[in-house]
């Protein structure tokens, strides 16, 4: 078993999102997304990972192939990995979401943290 605190991984930067990994394991990597208003992240796939996204706090514009959602804290979304998958936090809050994806993607990058550190 592992354990781990959310709150040190609620980071924000006016430069650009920042990701804090919290588990990058075998089957499933999981991490906090922290956004600040004005920031987004762009189009794009996660292979043959689904997602499941929780809102923490703040909210945001989800686009998903093409359909817009707003977005608030206490929603869960799920995606299939298919699935295009934008977010633009447009609320004039901070943001920070619980992101699973699992199976694990196979490259690297997605593991990745981002912003500094």
């Amino acid at each position: 078993m592992k354990i781990e605190k959310i709150a040190g991984r609620i980071v924000y930067s006016d430069s650009t999102f920042t990701k804090r990994v919290l588990f990058s394991e075998e089957k499933v990597l999981n991490f906090v997304l922290n956004m600040r208003s004005g920031q987004e992240i762009p189009p794009h796939q996660h292979e043959d990972s689904d997602l499941i996204l929780h809102v923490l706090a703040g909210g945001a514009e989800l686009t998903v192939d093409g359909k817009i959602q707003d977005i608030v804290a206490g929603d869960v979304i799920y995606c299939e990995g298919h699935e295009t998958f934008s977010l633009k936090n447009n609320t004039g809050t901070d943001m920070s979401c619980f992101v699973v994806l699992t199976p694990r993607p196979g490259l690297k990058i997605y593991a990745d943290e981002i912003g500094n550190q």
